[in-house]
This record gives C-alpha cells, structure tokens and sequence, in this order.
C-alpha cells in the first residue's frame, strides 16, 4: 500500500527534525507497483508523501499538494537568509540564476551529477554527494532530477546526512522559465499531463502511458493521518 501523509509540507516541517518530502503522481503510482527498488525507497519511514496529481487528491479526498507550487511558495515566502540550501541537479549557472531571482538563497550549493539511464546512481557518485553534504551541511536539500531517480537518491543521500530533503522533480526548470509550466486552467482541471504530452510528446510519452496504467493501482493508494 503507498501511503499518502494527511499533513501539509508545512506541517511536516514544524513537527520534524528531518525527513524526505516526495510529490507524487499516478506515475509514482504505476513505479510502486511495478519497481521494487523504488517501493522500497520511499515506504522508509522518513519520506513523507503528498499527492501531486489532480486524479490523486480527488481519489484520496485530500488536498492537491503540487512540488512546483510548493517549490515557488517556499521560496517566495519562506526563505531565511541564514540557512543553508544545497541544489542536487543544477549546474552552478543555474545556481546562479536562481539566485538571482531569490536573493536569500545567498548560502547554497549545487552539484549537477551525469546522466544515467538506470534508476539507481553508482555507489561512487553516492559518496562524491554525501561527502560534499556533509562539508557544506545544508539545512535543506532539494533534489531536481526526476523521478524515480530523485527519491532512490535521496533515501541514499539520506543515511549519510540527514536534514530535509525536498523531491521536486522539474520544479527549477519552471522556476528557471528552462521549461514552460502547464496554464493554470490545466491544472486546475487535471489536465496538466495532457499539456505536457502535446508540449513534450518525445519525453512525455512514456511517463503518460505509464501514469495511465497507474489508474490500475488506485485501490492501493491511501491517506495515513
């Protein structure tokens, strides 16, 4: 069963020391059921799970809690100067132009690892990140790789540090105008896979068929309060 938390990021953040945040769609759905590497990684106690998609918060009767949104939210409203912010996947120009746009992430770090084609990074790279946190000991780590590779990794990257981890996916891109986010009227519709789809068909195909299968598995889906 995939386990949906009934609390809000912020929520979260007040009542805990530390923990992995995941937003999660019907395609998280479908690699639950069908990755078992990627099950594993985020039913660890310390990942928080909120429902990203539209489908998902009306099946669950819970609020729609999206990375993106959440990722702007934060970033416009909560950021504090003093903390520490660390970037897993962007360059340091894109570190650059983040900072540009929000000046209180003035104490931030950011290390882009290669691409891989597997979900899971060598055990090499692992340890290059882990040691570059645990040097520059950020209060926050936001990993924008995509997922599954984001929640694998950060449930490694997790043991070797453990502070707040933020899964958000393609959420700097947006920030970053890298890439074009659905229209509001999309999203509010559950529609925003259907934008991306004609948008970024190559890319998108894929994720959207295996998000499709994912309405298979909705009965093992649940809310824990």
């Amino acid at each position: 069963m995939m386990d949906f938390t009934g609390k809000t990021p912020q929520e979260i953040l007040k009542s805990s020391k530390d923990g992995i945040l995941n937003f999660q769609n019907l395609y998280s759905v479908y690699l639950f059921n069908n990755e078992p590497i990627f099950k594993r990684a985020v039913s660890s106690s310390e990942n928080f799970i909120f429902p990203d998609g539209k489908i998902l918060s009306f099946f669950l009767r819970t609020k729609q809690i999206r990375g993106p949104s959440f990722t702007r939210d934060f970033f416009q409203d909560k950021l504090n100067s003093k903390q520490k912010h660390f970037f897993v996947g962007l360059s340091e120009e894109d570190l650059a132009g983040l900072i540009e746009k929000f000046p209180k992430l003035k104490k931030a770090k950011s290390y882009n690892p290669p691409y891989i084609k597997c979900m899971v990074f060598p055990q090499k790279e692992v340890e290059k990140v882990g040691e570059q946190l645990g040097k520059f000991k950020p209060d926050y780590v936001w990993v924008c790789i995509g997922n599954p590779k984001q929640e694998i990794l950060a449930n490694q990257l997790y043991k070797k540090y453990s502070t707040f981890y933020f899964n958000v996916g393609a959420a700097m891109d947006f920030l970053l105008e890298k890439k074009r986010e659905a229209p509001r009227i999309f999203r509010g519709v559950g529609l925003e896979w259907f934008y991306r789809l004609v948008t970024d068909f190559g890319h998108s195909r894929g994720k959207v068929w295996r998000s499709l299968m994912g309405l298979r598995y909705l009965n093992e889906v649940q809310i824990i309060r």
